[in-house]
């Protein structure tokens, strides 16, 4: 994206805002969503981030694209329905997540080469079992990610890391080609513009903005994987472990306390971060928002840059997964023990 297109696309966020603003439409409305109440501010944001990401991805991705064009309308429409509390069920939801992932995976000919194990990767030469995986990997990303979608910035910020890293390998290593770099460099970029406003809680993703942007990553970083034997898969794992893991252990946490796996509530790692952050009165309430995702970003840094620099590592990588994974489970009983924090 030269700087022409990069001015165009800053005009567009700004025609765009302006008009959902000017006509009162996609008004962020908390009382839809439980889980994201927790760091929310009376500026009334606007939930454009999906709308805003489409419209770019649209004009500057080239026909060639077409069917990602037409899926990137489908999953940020089942968004934007949630977004407005147009279907409200979990369930219905998830299933029409899986038909449009379903699409995807079949039409992009998307697929898992190799866990690097053994008994595994026999596994995944069975198509149908290849299928799910991919399937289920999907599905707990997107809603991994939308579970994340309730801080100024983290999410949207989370997902620039990933880019750059990506352009980082592209840039610095004769053996990888990125073949999906000009979807990158768009995403990079439109992202960055919605950024600078999303800290200050002037624009959201919302569900829609946090179902495609997390889609279009998850598909650039499989298409990454299978078409470079050098890059390991626990790159990408790496890359996408946060959103997913927040899922699963989501997941894991409600089911061992016998609650509804879809019920919504403040106790993500995240949100009892601000929480406490917000208890021990450490920054300016106006500032804690935006300064907790920071704090999250410049956590999962390191890893980034680790990532990036031994890609083609498997076992480094599994290493630097679990240090993420056990310092997440660390701080999350640290924080859950030692302070109440009601649901």
């Amino acid at each position: 994206m030269d700087l022409q297109n990069l001015v165009i696309s800053l005009g567009l966020f700004f025609c765009i805002y302006f008009i959902f603003k000017k006509l009162n439409l996609l008004v962020d409305n908390t009382s839809f969503s439980e889980h994201k109440k927790i760091g929310t501010s009376n500026n009334s944001p606007i939930i454009i981030g999906g709308i805003y990401i489409a419209i770019i991805i649209s004009i500057f991705l080239p026909n060639d694209y077409l069917f990602i064009k037409i899926i990137s309308i489908l999953i940020l429409t089942l968004g934007l329905l949630s977004d407005r509390n147009l279907l409200p069920n979990p369930r219905i939801r998830l299933v029409l997540q899986i038909i449009i992932l379903l699409f995807l995976i079949n039409f992009e000919n998307l697929n898992i080469n190799t866990l690097s194990n053994d008994f595994i990767d026999n596994l995944l030469k069975n198509n149908y079992f290849n299928i799910i995986l991919t399937l289920f990997c999907f599905a707990t990303l997107l809603n991994g990610s939308n579970f994340l979608d309730g801080l100024n910035g983290l999410l949207s910020g989370y997902y620039i890391l990933v880019l750059l890293s990506l352009i980082f390998i592209d840039f610095n290593s004769s053996n990888i080609e990125v073949l999906d770099l000009k979807l990158i460099k768009i995403l990079l970029f439109s992202l960055l513009i919605f950024y600078i406003f999303n800290i200050f809680g002037i624009v959201y993703l919302g569900d829609g903005g946090s179902y495609l942007i997390s889609l279009l990553v998850g598909l650039v970083l499989i298409k990454v994987n299978q078409n470079n034997i050098f890059i390991s898969p626990f790159y990408v794992a790496t890359m996408l472990w946060y959103p997913a893991f927040e899922n699963l252990f989501s997941l894991i946490r409600r089911a061992s306390k016998k609650l509804n796996v879809s019920y919504a509530d403040k106790l993500h790692l995240h949100q009892l971060i601000f929480r406490y952050l917000k208890a021990k009165k450490i920054f300016n309430k106006k500032l804690l928002n935006p300064i907790t995702a920071l704090i999250i970003l410049l956590f999962n840094l390191p890893s980034f840059i680790l990532s990036s620099l031994v890609f083609s590592h498997t076992k480094s990588l599994i290493f630097l997964l679990l240090i993420n994974i056990t310092i997440y489970l660390l701080a999350y009983y640290f924080l859950s023990k030692n302070f109440k924090f009601k649901k």
